[in-house]
């Protein structure tokens, strides 16, 4: 089992940045160690307030989800639609549903989404050509929301 510093570390770690490269089983002992001294002062700040980490034993894998659909939103002023964001064959797509017909609107991994927010953060024009934009970052927000992210890929 994995000690309970390096789980501590690696969550603490993913709380921050987020799921980044490198990821933590890639990352080399050394580059971890700054991240494992932060875990090793929450450890003890909590002992001080009373409270221990105990392993209880392996982690429960996750099961696989039954649906393609992570969330799903009427459209506004449109009782009869709905919009969905879903993961479809190793990326996300944004996924309008009328009537029980469905219109992909957009296609995206999540690198593409964060080369977009990119553009947009540094106030690139470019930003302003891409089709829907606003429903890709939204759509985004929501799949690191619910957690997500190695739905569809995990890129």
């Amino acid at each position: 089992m994995r000690a309970v510093r390096d789980i501590l570390a690696e969550g603490m770690r993913r709380e921050r940045l987020g799921l980044v490269r490198p990821l933590w089983h890639d990352w080399d002992d050394d580059s971890r160690d700054e991240v494992r001294r932060r875990a090793d002062h929450l450890i003890r700040i909590l002992s001080d307030a009373g409270v221990h980490l105990v392993q209880t034993g392996a982690p429960i894998p996750v099961a696989q989800p039954t649906s393609p659909t992570i969330v799903a939103n009427q459209i506004y002023a449109q009782p009869d639609t709905m919009r969905e964001v879903r993961a479809e064959a190793g990326k996300f797509s944004v996924v309008a549903v009328q009537g029980g017909v469905d219109t992909v609107e957009q296609t995206f991994s999540l690198n593409d989404v964060m080369l977009n927010a990119g553009l947009v953060l540094t106030g690139d024009p470019a930003a302003k050509t891409i089709k829907d934009l606003g429903k890709q970052l939204a759509a985004a927000t929501e799949i690191y929301r619910l957690n997500a992210a190695t739905v569809g890929g995990g890129k």
